[in-house]
C-alpha cells in the first residue's frame, strides 16, 4: 500500500495554498543552507494522499512537500489526531525508507507541540531556522500553542515563523450569528484560538447587521494579525485571502516572521499568487461549465487546459504590500 492510497478530494485553492507552501519553504531553505539545522512543524498534516476535486489529479500533501525541500530539513515534526497519524506515519516510512529526520507526533498538536519543542530543546536547536505550517479546519489551535512556538528560539534570534489558516469563512456559521442565540461554545473555542475576547464586538456588530461580511472579514484577519504582532511580538504580518470557484471568501493565510528575508520572499509570492489565484478560479469555472454540459450529453469542443485561462496578470516581480494591522475593531 503506497502513498496515494483512497486519496481524499480537495478543490483547487488547496492546491494552490500548497503549492505557495512550497515556494516558500524552498526559498526559506536555501536562505539557510549555511546553517547545519533546519526546522519544519506541521501542526495539521492531513492525510498522506491528495487529489484534485476538478481534474482528478494528484495533489502532494503538505508533508511530502517539506520532506522534498532542497536544501533538506534536517528536523521535520508532523502532528496529526490518533488514527490518522499511525497512516500517515506508515505511508511516510514507505515513500522515504531510511530518510532521517522526520518523527510523527499522534494526538492533538496543542498537546504534543509542547513535548516537541522540549524535544528540540533537550537536544540544544532552540537556535534553528524554525516554520510552522498551523493548516487547522476552523479554530482547533490554541493561542498558547502559536505563543510557545513564537517563544521556541532564543531571544537572540528571530521568531519562528508560522504560516496559520484563519478560517474566516467558518465563524458566522460556528457562532450561530444569524441565528436566534449565538453559540457560546464555539465563542470559547474562538477566544482559546485568538487570546482574546476581543472578538466579540465583531460579531455582535455583524449580527446586528452594523458591519458587512466583507468588512467583518477584515476585521477578523485584522485582529488575529495585530495580535501576532502586539501580544507575540512579530514585526510582519499579513494575509492572502483563498476564495472557492464561485468566488465565496472561505478563509485566510496569514503569515507571521520576524525576518526581513522571510517579509521580502513571502510578499513577492503573495503578490504572485493574487493573478494565479484569479486564473485557478476562472480555469475551474470553465471545468464546471464543460462537466454540466457533458451531463446534457453535450461534449465540449476541446479541453481547456489553465495556461489556456488567464483572467489577470501581475507584472512580473511586483511586491505584495500590506497595511499594518489596525487596533482591534471594539477599541477603535
Amino acid at each position: 500500500m503506497g502513498w496515494f492510497v483512497a486519496a481524499k478530494k480537495w478543490g483547487w485553492w488547496t492546491r494552490h495554498k500548497l503549492q505557495i507552501l512550497e515556494d516558500y519553504l524552498a526559498e526559506f531553505s536555501r536562505a539557510a543552507k549555511n546553517v547545519d539545522e533546519r526546522i519544519y512543524l506541521d501542526l495539521f498534516a492531513g492525510w498522506p494522499e491528495n487529489q484534485s476535486r476538478e481534474t482528478d489529479e494528484l495533489i502532494l500533501g503538505s508533508a511530502r512537500r517539506a520532506i522534498e525541500v532542497r536544501p533538506a530539513f534536517t528536523r521535520i515534526g508532523l502532528f496529526e489526531l490518533e488514527g490518522k497519524s499511525e497512516r500517515l506515519e506508515r505511508a511516510i516510512r514507505h515513500a522515504y525508507p531510511g530518510r532521517p529526520g522526520i518523527k510523527v507526533f499522534p494526538g492533538d498538536c496543542n498537546a504534543t507541540v509542547p513535548q516537541a519543542l522540549r524535544q528540540l530543546r533537550i537536544l540544544k536547536l532552540d537556535w534553528a531556522p524554525t516554520f510552522a505550517f498551523v493548516d487547522q479546519f476552523d479554530s482547533e489551535i490554541k493561542w498558547s500553542t502559536l505563543q510557545q512556538i513564537a517563544q521556541f528560539r532564543q531571544a537572540k534570534y528571530t521568531k519562528a515563523e508560522m504560516w496559520i489558516l484563519f478560517a474566516t469563512g467558518m465563524y458566522p456559521r460556528g457562532l450561530n450569528l444569524h441565528g436566534e442565540g449565538m453559540n457560546a461554545r464555539y465563542g470559547d473555542t474562538l477566544t482559546e484560538m485568538i487570546g482574546s475576547e476581543e472578538w466579540v464586538p465583531i460579531a455582535q456588530d455583524t449580527r446586528s447587521g452594523d458591519l458587512s461580511p466583507a468588512d467583518a472579514r477584515d476585521e477578523w484577519v485584522n485582529l488575529f494579525r495585530w495580535r501576532l504582532e502586539h501580544d507575540l511580538g512579530y514585526r510582519h504580518t499579513y494575509g492572502f485571502t483563498m476564495r472557492n470557484t464561485g468566488g465565496q471568501e472561505i478563509y485566510d493565510m496569514v503569515f507571521a516572521t520576524d525576518h526581513q528575508a522571510g517579509d521580502r520572499i513571502m510578499r513577492h509570492l503573495y503578490g504572485k499568487a493574487i493573478a494565479e489565484h484569479e486564473d485557478m478560479r476562472q480555469h475551474a469555472l470553465v471545468l464546471r461549465r464543460d462537466e454540466r454540459a457533458r451531463s446534457k450529453g453535450v461534449d465540449a469542443l476541446f479541453s481547456v487546459g489553465q495556461h489556456m485561462v488567464t483572467a489577470s496578470r501581475l507584472v512580473d516581480g511586483r511586491i505584495y504590500l500590506p497595511e499594518p494591522p489596525r487596533p482591534p475593531y471594539g477599541a477603535r
